[in-house]
């Protein structure tokens, strides 16, 4: 009786851990995540022709590829330049930059240093290009061979030093957004604006408006962002209308300066020196004469005669004529004073004075008028 009960409970016991056994297994295939596979039972063999790692163990390192020395670095270094250039024409920039890389690993020349930089120099990287192209002139280059390596390597050097930089200039308030720009007084084209390395001011421009600026500090291929804001100009307010000018001060009738009396004398002075000179004239021709008659009284001829009738008209000419302006010139001076004339005074004038003479006399014949 007691072995036939410790039977039928070895039997559930048995039961009991069937069960748990294949609860556990559904429970864990539930949790699978779907789309994954389920994994293999335990203890099943693993899949063919993969090997199960080992549990707890890394797998060792990949070996490193025994480095190439002499002939062979030089030949794959030549393969790998050829690849370089083909790469380099067909537009792959990065692709060459490598392959020049690799062949001047294996086999350190300024050439694949030169190309290096002109892939980068392609390929828009502007720090890198200046870098390769300065490796390379720092190489051992041999100045005839490399002769127009050299040259370009300086002129792409100086060249990229140089790249501007992309400024794009915001206006502000947009409706100013039409504004000009310029570099430095200089207009500039364009928005972004290559501005050179260093620093600018930017200045913008637009009618209506104050010039607003702004100074920037770039350097080679920047690519910065900046605004400007522009003040509109306060409009002209119309003011009243021009009022009534100044009252102008009466003008004056200018002053006639009263005439020096030097110039008032001037016309007989000129009259009097003409009576002297005729007194003069008609003593030298009234002594002539004398002496002509003096000498016809002694011996009576016609020719003594007739000279002496010719010295005696012209001396009464001259005496005459003497007279004459010695009239006038009196006459000029007490007239004439060179005192400005009142207005409204009337004063005697003399409008002309002609002297005149004649076998019987002589004299003058004027005009005055008040």
């Amino acid at each position: 009786m007691r072995s036939h009960c410790w039977s039928l409970f070895s039997r559930a016991s048995l039961a009991g851990l069937v069960l748990t056994i294949a609860s556990s297994s559904a429970l864990a295939q539930g949790a699978q995540p779907k789309g994954q596979p389920a994994p293999p039972p335990a203890g099943s063999a693993p899949a063919p022709g993969k090997a199960a790692p080992a549990p707890g163990k890394a797998q060792p390192p990949a070996k490193p590829k025994p480095k190439l020395t002499g002939k062979k670095a030089e030949e794959e270094a030549g393969r790998l330049f050829k690849e370089g250039k083909d790469k380099f024409n067909a537009g792959d920039f990065q692709g060459a930059y490598e392959a020049f890389k690799a062949a001047d690993e294996l086999a350190p020349s300024p050439v694949p240093k030169y190309r290096m930089g002109e892939s980068l120099d392609k390929k828009g990287d502007i720090d890198g290009a200046i870098a390769a192209y300065e490796a390379f002139l720092a190489s051992k280059t041999d100045p005839e061979k490399d002769k127009e390596r050299i040259a370009n390597a300086n002129a792409r050097i100086t060249a990229l030093k140089a790249t501007p930089a992309d400024v794009k200039v915001t206006i502000q308030p947009p409706e100013a957004a039409a504004a000009t720009l310029s570099i430095d007084g200089a207009p500039a084209t364009g928005n972004p604006v290559k501005v050179p390395p260093g620093k600018h001011t930017i200045t913008a421009t637009l009618e209506g408006f104050e010039d607003g600026k702004v100074e920037v500090d770039v350097a080679r291929s920047e690519k910065k962002d900046v605004t400007i804001t522009l003040t509109a100009k306060p409009k002209e307010v119309a003011g009243p209308g021009p009022g009534p000018g100044p009252e102008k001060p009466p003008t004056e009738k200018p002053k006639t300066e009263p005439a020096s009396s030097s110039s008032s004398l001037i016309p007989a002075i000129v009259t009097l020196s003409l009576a002297g000179a005729g007194v003069v004239v008609g003593s030298v021709f009234g002594g002539l004469a004398l002496k002509s008659k003096s000498e016809y009284e002694d011996t009576p001829t016609q020719d003594l005669f007739d000279e002496t009738e010719r010295n005696a008209l012209i001396a009464d000419m001259s005496f005459g004529v003497a007279l004459t302006f010695g009239v006038t010139g009196v006459v000029l001076l007490l007239t004439d004073t060179g005192a400005p004339e009142p207005e409204g005074e009337k004063k005697a004038k003399l409008d002309f004075i002609l002297p005149y003479a004649s076998p019987d006399g002589a004299g003058a014949v004027g005009r005055v008028s008040f």
